[in-house]
């Protein structure tokens, strides 16, 4: 007998899965469109990820927390519904969360007006990081389970690197080889093929495994 039948689960459908497989050829309009669908059915198949309990015993919310060079003010870039920034907003830092689906926004800000005593620590804002750097600089930035998705990496990093103060930290994490299977995953990394492209932009880069987690993580110097 199977896992499922034993425990009563269903299978998802692959079918219930309404995005298209995204390649680098896809139009702004439609990238946009898919990430909004992401989020629409992540709400429908994986409530509980849009929780702040499911957060704050996530490995990799632990991760953040006790990185050593978290400094406030912080620009999440890719901030998605948004519960990384409320978690650290609660531990007294200043979040600005941009990204480029105007749904996850919307979930990030609901957020934001279930918690009034933390709104003028959060900032979240709809932008394409891709087409242009944030005016105001930060002291660090998060990069998570985003650089596999963005139509252009180079563009991606170099406009974060522009709306960091100089000698800002990056923390980048990224699914390790195929530890997820997601039609929206445009590129994989190994920790050699990741610090290879970080190094680009800065010497000073330290790349990690989190086997459990099943995760890469990274810590640029810009």
């Amino acid at each position: 007998m199977s896992l499922f039948k034993l425990f009563g689960l269903k299978k998802k459908k692959v079918e219930d899965d309404p995005r298209i497989r995204v390649t680098d050829e896809i139009s702004l309009d439609d990238f946009i469109l898919i990430n909004d669908q992401t989020w629409e059915y992540r709400k429908k198949v994986h409530p509980k990820a849009l929780t702040l309990e499911f957060w704050e015993e996530n490995n990799l919310m632990d991760r953040i927390l006790h990185w050593g060079e978290l400094k406030s003010e912080i620009l999440d870039v890719g901030c998605g519904s948004g519960e990384i920034d409320i978690i650290l907003a609660k531990h007294g830092y200043v979040v600005t969360g941009v990204d480029i689906s105007p749904v996850a926004i919307e979930l990030a800000q609901e957020h934001r007006r279930c918690h009034p005593d933390l709104k003028d620590l959060l900032t979240f804002l709809v932008h394409n990081i891709e087409e242009g750097p944030l005016l105001k600089k930060y002291s660090s930035a998060l990069f998570s389970h985003t650089l596999e998705h963005v139509l252009s990496p180079d563009k991606t990093m170099r406009n974060i690197i522009g709306s960091l103060r100089p000698g800002s930290h990056i923390f980048v994490s990224v699914p390790l080889k195929k530890a997820w299977r997601d039609r929206t995953h445009l590129r994989h990394f190994t920790a050699r093929s990741l610090k290879k492209f970080l190094m680009i932009y800065s010497p000073e880069v330290e790349v990690i495994e989190d086997k459990k987690g099943k995760l890469l993580l990274a810590s640029v110097r810009v």
